[in-house]
């Protein structure tokens, strides 16, 4: 009888345990805000990027968007671990972007400036631990580490007018990096969360090519970029 009552309590154990990791199985559509901050967010000589001559390059990044797909599965208990992958999207500030329009050129007709955006691709894994579980609402805290993928769109002036077409552009590389991330959040009955990260992508060094009229094509160095960001997302398990 002892046994039988030994394994009927082991076999409840193992059965608590697949159903809490079977609740946090499933893979999860997630979006929301980005906030830089740090450097990221700074942008005192984020112009100086497009004169090829910044030593410590700050970002003067916006307030951006986020989207992504998150796959978290039980391991043990409270703990489950996790695989993402995101996109991390943030423009120029709106006065940044007019220190990039060439003073004395902006206002000829005809002439188009596009200037820079960040693209930050994330892929991480991670692990996950339920803090608090209240009839179906559940606290998590989570971190996690891989590799970020960061590009930045074309910097370009286009001109124009009476059948004369200029261009000038520059191109930067891709850069791939260390990135790691940090969050807080809630679960309501396993479906719907709400979480609150901090996400940092790792310094880079910012290099590409400049194509310029007459002068030509030629390589570039202009320092370093180091995006963070505070970040705000839902999401909705399925």
């Amino acid at each position: 009888m002892k046994n039988v009552k030994k394994v009927m309590a082991l076999t409840a154990v193992i059965l608590g345990f697949a159903v809490s990791a079977s609740a946090q199985n499933g893979f999860t559509l997630r979006a929301g805000g980005n906030f830089p901050v740090g450097a990221f967010n700074n942008g005192e000589n984020t112009a100086e990027l497009a004169l090829s001559n910044s030593e410590a390059t700050l970002g003067g990044a916006a307030i951006g968007f986020n989207a992504g797909v998150k796959y978290q599965f039980g391991v043990v208990g409270n703990l489950s671990a996790f695989a993402t992958a995101d996109f991390f999207y943030n423009g120029l500030k709106g006065d940044i972007k007019e220190d990039w329009h060439i003073e004395g050129l902006k206002d000829i007709e005809g002439i188009k400036f596009n200037t820079p955006s960040y693209m930050n691709i994330p892929v991480m894994l991670g692990l996950n631990y339920t803090i608090l579980d209240i009839i179906g609402t559940t606290l998590w805290a989570e971190a996690g580490a891989g590799v970020n993928f960061r590009s930045i769109t074309k910097n370009s002036a286009e001109y124009n007018s009476n059948n004369l077409d200029v261009s000038a552009e520059m191109t930067y590389d891709l850069a791939t990096t260390f990135a790691w991330q940090a969050g807080l959040g809630v679960s309501i009955d396993n479906t719907v969360t709400l979480g609150l990260h901090y996400y940092g992508f790792g310094k880079s060094e910012i290099k590409g090519e400049s194509t310029i009229p007459v002068i030509g094509t030629k390589s570039f160095k202009v320092g370093k970029l180091n995006p963070s960001m505070v970040v705000v997302r839902l999401g909705y398990t399925f």
